[in-house]
């Protein structure tokens, strides 16, 4: 079982999300390249909102395709070219996971991904315990 650990000593997480998360001993893990927002048909929507919410589903299908899934994640990380995108985090994190799950996260502004096109990108840990 994933342990979500916010230490009482320390300021709250300001956000849905956990300072730290424990991953119990003989776990399987699993770690994605950052995905972005393209379509199996190599299309890019338009805007954060809609690139974000595809990552989400490419994201799932990483998951399931090595038999994890959202209840498994650990951490994310966020790369994003658009400082205003902070605002669908939640909404999207609400819609893809379980109430409660709030894996370790991190947001980072930027200037450019890969391809101008992309406005956001996200990495995955997950860990399933045996």
């Amino acid at each position: 079982m994933l342990k979500t650990r916010n230490p009482s000593n320390i300021a709250p997480p300001a956000a849905m999300y956990s300072h730290s998360v424990e991953v119990p001993p003989n776990a399987r893990w699993l770690v994605t390249a950052g995905q972005v927002g393209v379509t199996p048909e190599g299309e890019v929507p338009e805007g954060f909102e809609a690139q974000h919410d595809l990552i989400w589903q490419n994201t799932l299908a990483i998951l399931a395709d090595a038999g994890f899934g959202p209840e498994h994640i650990v951490r994310l990380n966020v790369y994003s070219t658009d400082p205003d995108g902070l605002k669908f985090l939640k909404a999207h994190r609400e819609k893809y996971l379980a109430p409660g799950h709030v894996p370790a996260s991190t947001w980072v502004v930027i200037s450019q991904l890969a391809n101008p096109k992309w406005k956001v990108e996200m990495e995955t840990i997950a860990a399933k315990p045996e």
